[in-house]
């Protein structure tokens, strides 16, 4: 029997090993391993901020996969060996035919002085309930939304989360007692959309009367104030944004090679190792401009696809699937109801073409679709 083994059972882990179930039969064996034993969608925690929904609705339990034809087992990844192609938890050493790394990338708070102190990480769904607290018992003041390192995950989140926030103040009639500020340690609020993106991204913040600055380097988070090297932002709630990191057993596993993350061939998502895939958030690819793929969710999901389709004809004996194209997608939304469609070809020369689509609630609503598809997909009906 042949088997593959996927670290991380998040949006590209439960992809490679779904569409593998579909596409091989009984004889091949898939195993995914997470230290968590639910998954949540992430953008359930921006939902919970403001009412729109709650975490447990976009959340299953990973022992429902068992009943998709899936082996999960809720473990910690002590080590991993690729050139064997074998993991080590507390205990077991699993060896496969194809490893796939998909272990994400993890919020490092501590990294930016006084931030884990004085912010609230709303990355961390342990997080939303102390954050949920502190906004209700906001009655005028400062909400400042800082991106205090990158790497990211999901880089409209934080843009997301105050027009969110916007739009529920102005439900509760507190917002013109309220001021959010975004600042970000970035050139352009989000550079993988462009000069142009961001600067219609600014337009859409301004007209909601939300102050954004960026290229401004955090010094240090005090408890009240964010201290940039160029100035300050008082505030009575702070949202950071913490740079994140891959976990400490990819640097000890020699995946990574030089940097921090690991490096895939763009078009096929193999690592140095023979037989050995890394996707999503733990890996860099570097595009055309200098800037990295975006960490998302749906650009694993893609990977996913493609790391899927590549190990199922190569144990058929087939030809390889047509490469990773690096186009990607995803739903940012304006407020409570409304979302816009951004749309990019990350591959392209000299550098990606990213497009934004209208404003309107079909697109808000296709993001819940979203959802609904990938979960029952994933996890059953």
């Amino acid at each position: 029997m042949t088997q593959t083994l996927i670290l991380g059972a998040g949006f590209g882990g439960l992809t490679v090993a779904t569409e593998l179930r579909q596409q091989l039969g009984p004889d091949h064996d898939i195993v995914l391993i997470d230290r968590r034993p639910e998954f949540l969608m992430g953008h359930r925690k921006l939902w919970a901020l403001v009412g729109v929904g709650s975490l447990e609705e976009g959340s299953r339990s990973r022992a429902l996969l068992e009943e998709r034809g899936l082996r999960f087992l809720q473990q910690d990844i002590l080590a991993v060996d690729p050139e064997a192609r074998s993991v080590r938890t507390e205990t077991a050493t699993i060896e496969a035919d194809h490893l796939v790394v998909a272990l994400g990338a993890e919020a490092r708070p501590g990294l930016v002085p006084g931030l884990s102190e004085h912010g609230h990480n709303v990355w961390d769904p342990q997080a939303v309930p102390g954050l949920l607290e502190a906004l209700a018992r906001l009655d005028e003041g400062t909400i400042a939304v800082v991106i205090a390192g990158v790497p990211y995950t999901c880089p409209p989140a934080p843009y997301e989360c105050a027009m969110l926030l916007d739009d529920d103040l102005r439900e509760r009639g507190l917002r013109d007692r309220i001021q959010i500020v975004v600042s970000t340690v970035q050139p352009l609020l989000m550079p993988n959309a462009g000069v142009e993106g961001s600067a219609w991204l600014g337009e859409q913040l301004s007209a909601r009367g939300i102050e954004h600055h960026t290229g401004r380097k955090v010094e240090r988070v005090e408890a009240d104030r964010v201290v940039f090297a160029d100035g300050e932002i008082p505030f009575d709630v702070l949202i950071g944004v913490p740079p994140h990191r891959p976990p400490s057993v990819i640097a000890e596993s020699g995946l990574a090679g030089e940097g921090p993350w690991i490096e895939v061939d763009p078009a096929t998502l193999r690592t140095s190792y023979d037989g050995v895939y890394a996707i999503g958030d733990v890996t860099k690819i570097t595009l055309a401009n200098g800037l990295a793929l975006p960490k998302a969710g749906v650009m694993a999901e893609l990977e996913g696809h493609r790391v899927a389709a590549a190990i199922a004809a190569e144990l058929r004996g087939e030809d390889p699937p047509a490469e990773f194209d690096g186009w990607g997608y995803c739903f940012m939304e304006m407020g409570k109801a409304n979302a816009t469609l951004i749309e990019g070809e990350f591959f392209a020369t000299p550098e990606p073409r990213v497009r934004l689509g209208d404003v309107s609630p079909q697109n808000a609503e296709d993001k819940r679709r979203f959802e609904a598809e990938r979960l029952k997909r994933w996890f059953g009906g």
